[in-house]
């Protein structure tokens, strides 16, 4: 039942849209003046954008956003990171799985400018995937990455190298997504599915591990919580300040990521380079 909910969760399912008695907008033009996000469309598809806080237009700074499920999960449940994200200057345009596949469409609403790919758990494989169609991702950033091939057809043990050199990649790891533990019995979140950084031929890796934090403590708070004491284990103190502590230092990496092309983690949250 474990293994069943893990693949369900970090690989291909399916995520739903009504969610506690919320209906996620899917298909609708819907702006916040509060977290200045909104439905947009494009080609008759909507998708989910964060405006960065600034009058430039189209914004340097962008990113495309692939979230866990292979791209199913709604960005609502991320809320809170991409919200900070995008208060730092950083464009984020959320793909979701009637739009991953289109690629001449994800040119256009970057206006095919340099772009950075960010993607969580799953959604890895269809952000690198991505890479083989096109030609302005200046560089990635994996967060918690799975490798769903092992569900296709592909061969897993293969390295992925995409069709247009990507130069560097970072790897922004949960590490109690990957820790066993014995008293008391404990698997990891991604034992077996994990996307390990060797597997991906670029010139350059780089690794930042969070150490006290889980797969899920990336969502908002509520969803992450219900992870937390279901399936993922993450941080032990369940203080919903240091949940947005951790957004706010996953959002300053990958920030400075997109606009400077360097790592700079804050000390505030313990972390690893492996």
């Amino acid at each position: 039942m474990y293994i069943l909910c893990m693949i369900q969760l970090s690989a291909g399912y399916q995520f739903p849209t009504k969610l506690v008695g919320y209906d996620f907008p899917t298909k609708i033009n819907f702006q916040s003046s509060i977290t200045n996000n909104q439905y947009k469309k494009i080609n008759g598809y909507h998708y989910k954008c964060y405006n960065a806080n600034n009058e430039h237009w189209p914004n340097e700074n962008q990113c495309l956003f692939y979230t866990g499920g292979s791209s199913s999960i709604p960005a609502e449940l991320y809320n809170s990171f991409l919200t900070k994200l995008s208060s730092k200057d950083v464009t984020v345009n959320v793909v979701n799985v009637d739009i991953k596949k289109n690629h001449i469409l994800l040119k256009a609403l970057t206006h095919n400018k340099p772009t950075t790919i960010v993607a969580h758990s799953s959604g890895a494989t269809e952000a690198l995937d991505a890479c083989n169609y096109l030609d302005n991702i200046k560089n990635v950033v994996l967060m918690d990455p799975v490798d769903a091939r092992i569900f296709s057809n592909e061969n897993e043990k293969e390295k992925i190298k995409p069709k247009y050199d990507l130069e560097r990649v970072l790897f922004l790891n949960a590490q109690k997504s990957y820790e066993w533990r014995v008293f008391p019995f404990k698997i990891p979140f991604i034992p077996l599915f994990s996307l390990p950084a060797e597997k991906v031929d670029v010139i350059y890796r780089d690794i930042i591990s969070a150490k006290k934090f889980g797969h899920a403590d990336v969502l908002d708070y509520p969803w992450g919580k219900l992870m937390h004491h279901t399936l993922s284990e993450g941080l032990e103190d369940r203080d919903e300040l240091k949940i947005e502590e951790y957004h706010e230092w996953l959002a300053d990496i990958v920030s400075n990521y997109i606009i400077n092309g360097n790592i700079t983690a804050g000390s505030n949250i313990e972390y690893s380079t492996k």
